[in-house]
């Protein structure tokens, strides 16, 4: 105490604690191997002195600890979980290690799992976003570490962003259903406020007007992205009084969802409705028929993202903030049919 002011605990407090050279310290805290007698006395005097290491951080900054992370809205995600494989091949065989966290779709805690990895000073962070209102990225980059935002931008927070051309993958998926005559055409959605399910419908809404078709709220189905969400948007859209001929199911797994609903209620494909779904994932290659499908380049934009980060890491910001955009590829299978 100083003044009637309690200071923060230093590292060399807590070197002085543990009887060990802030050397040492240092090196435990920046995620090295120490002996497992040093490491219990570090901890120890760590917990006696109520030590944090982002304390230290900005000290510590120029010392890299090759470990970058990768922060997602949920693990149960096809999406997300492809991402991970795709990013970890890219920057292990650069010596970096891999740190994934979750946060279950929610908000208060994402923004606490960004705050960890701060305090974890780890090199870099690949973002899936699940807010939407920016507080993650000013977090991270007030902190000075590399940002990767994936799969979305947000809005008024430049920085590095891969993305897939959603609005054109709703658009031509819509339009394909359209050509085939079909008139009565739904869509399952994820939640409202998010950027992909945004141009998804968006492009699904301007292939309708463009063609002069009535949009019908009731087509408009929210699935939230999920297997649940799905078969309960497909179960609505089967209840309708008139039921759609054709669905454009914007993620893949609400694709799972409504086929489960689908298989349930005994319909047809393509007789009874006609389906789209997203992603080439293991769900398009087993269901008979074969699933007409939207694809994201999931292992090219993971590849991207490591690509991307390690170059900022390295210190090379010559693009930055730089958009990476993908166009979808289009899979048009025995899903879907010509109406008569």
């Amino acid at each position: 105490m100083k003044g009637g002011i309690i200071l923060a605990s230093t590292i060399r407090d807590v070197a002085a604690r543990a009887g060990l050279s802030v050397g040492t310290v240092s090196k435990y805290i920046n995620g090295k191997t120490v002996k497992e007698n040093t490491r219990l006395a570090i901890e120890e005097a760590i917990k006696e002195l109520d030590f944090h290491p982002n304390n230290i951080a900005k000290g510590l900054r120029n010392a890299k600890s090759f470990s970058v992370a990768i922060l997602l809205p949920m693990l149960d995600s096809t999406f997300c979980t492809s991402m991970i494989s795709s990013i970890e091949s890219t920057l292990l065989p650069l010596g970096y290690s891999v740190i994934v966290c979750e946060c279950h779709n929610n908000a208060e805690m994402e923004l606490r799992k960004t705050q960890y990895l701060i305090d974890r000073m780890v090199d870099g962070i690949v973002l899936i976003p699940y807010a939407s209102d920016g507080k993650q990225i000013e977090m991270i980059q007030k902190s000075n570490i590399p940002l990767i935002l994936l799969d979305q931008e947000i809005q008024d927070h430049a920085t590095d962003c891969i993305v897939l051309d959603n609005e054109l993958a709703g658009y031509e998926s819509t339009q394909r259903l359209i050509d085939l005559g079909h008139k009565d055409i739904a869509i399952i959605t994820g939640s409202p406020n998010h950027y992909t399910s945004n141009g998804r419908l968006n492009g699904y809404k301007k292939a309708m007007t463009n063609a002069g078709l009535t949009i019908t709220d009731d087509y408009i189905q929210c699935g939230d992205y999920c297997i649940d969400g799905g078969y309960e948007a497909m179960m609505r859209l089967c209840k309708l009084q008139k039921r759609p001929t054709a669905i454009f199911i914007s993620n893949y797994d609400m694709t799972i969802g409504a086929y489960l609903a689908i298989n349930y209620l005994r319909l047809k494909i393509p007789d009874d409705i006609s389906v789209i779904g997203f992603d080439n994932f293991p769900l398009a290659n087993v269901v008979n028929p074969p699933l007409s499908f939207a694809e994201q380049p999931t292992n090219v934009m993971g590849t991207e993202a490591g690509k991307l980060l390690y170059r900022r890491i390295c210190g090379d910001y010559s693009d930055y903030p730089k958009t990476i955009m993908h166009k979808p590829t289009m899979h048009y299978k025995e899903s879907i049919r010509q109406l008569t």
